[in-house]
């Protein structure tokens, strides 16, 4: 049954509705959707023998009443061949890794994957393919150190394995390009490479001018904030650089492919302007790294006495920024406690180590959750006896005597010796309790009674005695 509400719209039954979803004339398509392309599969329709609806009559008009504030049926939404797809933007030269043009800049890329993998775990079976690349010409040689050094500066928390790769390289040599007959060593250039990088270090030659007239150029304050963010940016990479440089040297002295006397040139001119932060940072970094061979080696001129001295010179003038003068007094403690750091620096993990680091931190963690627990639990059972009323423990045929701390009634204590000691029972809350049946003598005492003050010490002093009841006998 239907009825208009005068609005132009209809309100329909609910049988009335199954009724219609059962006509045939319900399951043709209409010819309206001709420019539909697919119509969804609609879903199984209910059995035709079951009742509409099992709720009572007197539930009908609230259920009209809630399905009304439902809101419009979801419908399936058909694609139709007029929507268009967007596409995304499309360059006309898309970026593609070129092919290697020629056999050396191959086993440059072959180099790179290399060290670019190169962990702590898979660290000998990298190392053995890279010493197997066919590096025969000098060109080849310096541009394969090149790489190795770059990545080691850029990487210094890996450059004890990239030292250590340039330890089993130590041994290769190729043809010199003029004179065929000499040879050069994979050595003798990496130490020439660390050489220069030393002595002109990449912050030194930092082309402020160039950085200056793009600060100049610059149109408005934001352009001109993002320059100056930039130019800070590149000088602190261009001085972490340096200060890697400085950490491979110490590291390839570790691997004894330097000797004793370039360590001590190292020393000196770090520490030839003493207000010269770069070098300081970079002494400091350096000592740290080999401060312990430098100081347990034989030297008798003593240079490395000498540059400490200098080091605590620089600390006592104070003439540079706080923070170097810091990096300089942890290394005169470092030297104080025989160059063993309170620290240990993070190095390269295994994912063997990282899995026991894991666990073990997982089990104190667990341990200390049980530990906390039982802790709170023993605090609870302590309050739940604290919190007991002395009444409720004491019975009709005993008397509590508890202790006292007052310093004054020291001379009270003989008065416990009057006491039957093998009838004194310890009850809660530390009370010493007797009988009331005592001897006539016992039974004269007067009772005192006084609060106890701390539950600590069972051995207090008993407070002074209270006036005998009306009644009883006097001692």
């Amino acid at each position: 049954m239907d009825t208009d509400t005068g609005v132009g719209e209809k309100n329909y039954s609910r049988e009335l509705l199954y009724k219609l979803r059962l006509s045939p004339l319900a399951k043709e398509k209409p010819k309206e959707l001709d420019a539909v392309d697919t119509i969804l599969k609609p879903q199984r329709l209910r059995s035709a023998g079951r009742t509409p609806n099992r709720q009572p009559d007197r539930l009908q008009t609230k259920l009209s009443q809630k399905q009304q504030w439902r809101g419009k049926p979801k419908h399936a939404v058909a694609h139709t061949a007029e929507k268009t797809e967007e596409c995304l933007h499309k360059v006309s030269n898309p970026y593609k890794r070129r092919p290697a043009t020629t056999e050396e800049e191959a086993i440059l890329r072959q180099a790179r994957s290399i060290l670019n993998k190169l962990t702590p775990e898979n660290f000998a079976k990298l190392a053995e393919s890279f010493m197997g690349l066919p590096v025969n010409n000098e060109h080849l040689l310096r541009s394969v150190v090149d790489l190795i050094f770059q990545k080691a500066v850029d990487e210094p928390r890996f450059s004890e394995g990239y030292a250590t790769l340039c330890s089993l390289m130590r041994a290769v040599e190729v043809p010199r390009e003029e004179n065929p007959e000499e040879k050069i060593k994979f050595q003798s250039l990496l130490l020439l490479k660390c050489q220069v990088k030393f002595e002109h270090p990449d912050w030194a030659n930092f082309n402020y001018e160039l950085w200056d007239q793009k600060v100049a150029s610059a149109t408005s304050d934001a352009e001109r904030d993002r320059i100056h963010e930039e130019r800070t940016v590149e000088l602190e990479k261009s001085k972490q650089r340096t200060v890697g440089t400085v950490q491979l040297i110490g590291e390839l002295y570790k691997q004894k492919m330097m000797n004793l006397h370039i360590m001590h040139l190292c020393l000196h001119k770090l520490l030839t302007n003493k207000r010269d932060e770069e070098n300081l940072e970079c002494l400091c970094k350096l000592l740290r790294t080999v401060g312990g061979l430098l100081d347990s080696a034989i030297d008798k001129a003593g240079t490395f006495g000498q540059c400490m001295d200098r080091v605590q010179e620089i600390i006592d003038e104070k003439a540079v920024s706080t923070r170097i003068v810091f990096l300089l007094q942890g290394v005169v403690e470092l030297r104080q406690h025989e160059w063993t750091p309170r620290r240990k620096e993070e190095d390269p993990k295994t994912i063997e180590k990282i899995r026991e680091e894991a666990a073990a931190e997982q089990a104190y963690q667990a341990k200390t959750e049980r530990r906390r627990r039982n802790k709170h639990s023993r605090k609870n059972g302590r309050n739940q006896r604290q919190n007991q009323h002395p009444s409720s423990i004491t019975s009709e045929n005993y008397t509590s005597v508890t202790i006292c701390s007052s310093k004054q009634d020291a001379l009270q204590i003989e008065r416990i010796e009057r006491l039957d000691v093998t009838s004194i029972a310890l009850k809660p809350q530390l009370a010493f309790n007797r009988p009331k049946a005592l001897t006539k003598a016992n039974s004269a005492e007067p009772k005192g009674s006084v609060r106890p003050s701390s539950s600590r010490n069972l051995t207090r002093q008993l407070s002074r005695p209270e006036a005998p009841k009306r009644g009883a006998t006097g001692p």
